[in-house]
């Protein structure tokens, strides 16, 4: 995932991280192969990014909905709520939502 995207800010406390994300241009790898004439970020990316966020390993993916896609280019907003032994993590575009998932992690 190397230059895949770029941490603009990181919001932390005890229990909610934030970040903000500028993803690649459509010439990225990722974009370029899913798909060449209609660039959108797969949707187990969206998760791996939120785990590579908190440098943590994915053990269950107990729930994940995708709503919007992610484009090249895009800012997006990961905010990440700790819950016991697991994450509910929460993606939005201009307030909106893209895409929300739990996982549970070491």
């Amino acid at each position: 995932m190397d230059n895949l995207y770029l941490t603009l800010d990181k919001r932390v406390s005890e229990d909610l991280m934030e970040f903000d994300i500028q993803f690649a241009d459509e010439k990225h790898p990722i974009f370029q192969a899913h798909f060449p004439s209609n660039s959108l970020l797969p949707g187990f990316l969206h998760i791996d990014v939120a785990a590579e966020l908190l440098g943590t390993t994915i053990l269950e993916i107990p729930k994940a909905k995708f709503i919007q896609p992610i484009l090249p280019q895009d800012t997006i907003q990961f905010i990440i709520k700790k819950k016991e032994s697991s994450y509910l993590v929460t993606t939005k575009k201009d307030n909106k939502k893209c895409s929300e998932f739990t996982f549970v992690t070491e």
